[in-house]
């Protein structure tokens, strides 16, 4: 398990990878799927995880861009992205993090 670092691997023509780490499973396949169905010239691949680190993997593609999703309704969803933030290089913030706050319409 290692930090995700911005320059790990080379950039690939006309591609990018999207993470989205959420601890709402549904809410993240709904939202890749969403991503997944707009016309780009690039190809795009989504991959989620419910928490960092991620496991050591040599065949892991190259990270371009990270979405934390917070529910603003469950407090061990704002732990989980507290906690995943350690295992992130802090030249990751510099254009490559975005975070997404739900749950902020819906009555408890």
């Amino acid at each position: 398990m290692s930090v995700l670092r911005p320059q790990d691997q080379l950039p690939g023509l006309n591609a990018a990878t999207i993470l989205l780490v959420g601890t709402d499973d549904a809410l993240l396949q709904q939202l890749a799927d969403a991503m997944l169905k707009e016309d780009c010239a690039s190809t795009l691949k989504v991959h989620l995880a419910q928490s960092l680190p991620l496991p050591s993997n040599v065949n892991r593609p190259r990270i371009d861009l990270i979405v934390f999703v917070v529910n603003l309704h469950s407090k061990y969803s704002l732990q989980n992205v507290e906690e995943s933030l350690h295992h992130v290089d802090a030249t990751f913030f510099l254009g490559k993090v975005g975070f997404l706050a739900t749950g902020g319409g819906r009555l408890p």
